[in-house]
């Protein structure tokens, strides 16, 4: 068993979902050569997990959250199971803590899995000023990060990004 969990507080979740929506707005406005582009179901692979955690260390304390915008979270995931779609990853979890999660039946559902039914997702530091929105309904299911440049050249130099997809 995980010992990663869905959020259940509110006040937890609702503050990371907030967080994460002011993020995904701020995507238009962020010129396109200033984006590193990826693909959405990046988030399921090692090498995916490796570079999330390397950036949640880059300046900060290791710790991040994965948050589910769309299906809704509110009428939709915690109506139907009493918790919400999202999950914070401490520097205590294992690396496989982080793939039994994303695949965990949150109650009599197994499509409804993160790593399965979430069409829009972003990937948060506890502390730090970056983050990865994914789009599963974009062309090609892309995905963005956007950071500070120190940032930004570590992940580049960490992950093979592709060239924006226009």
């Amino acid at each position: 068993m995980t010992n990663i969990d869905f959020i259940h507080d509110h006040e937890t979740f609702t503050s990371l979902w907030q967080r994460a929506r002011s993020c995904m707005q701020k995507v238009p406005g962020i010129p396109a050569t200033e984006l590193l582009h990826f693909d959405s179901s990046n988030i399921g692979t090692e090498r995916f997990r490796d570079l999330i955690r390397s950036l949640a260390a880059f300046n900060g304390t290791g710790e991040f959250a994965v948050i589910v915008l769309n299906p809704d979270p509110f009428d939709y995931f915690h109506f139907h199971f009493g918790k919400y779609p999202g999950f914070i990853v401490q520097t205590c979890h294992n690396d496989d803590a982080f793939f039994e999660i994303l695949m965990m039946d949150p109650g009599n559902s197994a499509a409804d899995a993160i790593g399965f039914y979430s069409e829009q997702y972003v990937v948060l530091p506890i502390v730090g000023d970056w983050f990865m929105y994914a789009d599963r309904g974009w062309d090609w299911g892309t995905g963005v990060l956007s950071g500070p440049a120190d940032l930004m050249t570590f992940a580049r130099e960490s992950f093979a990004f592709y060239e924006n997809p226009g």
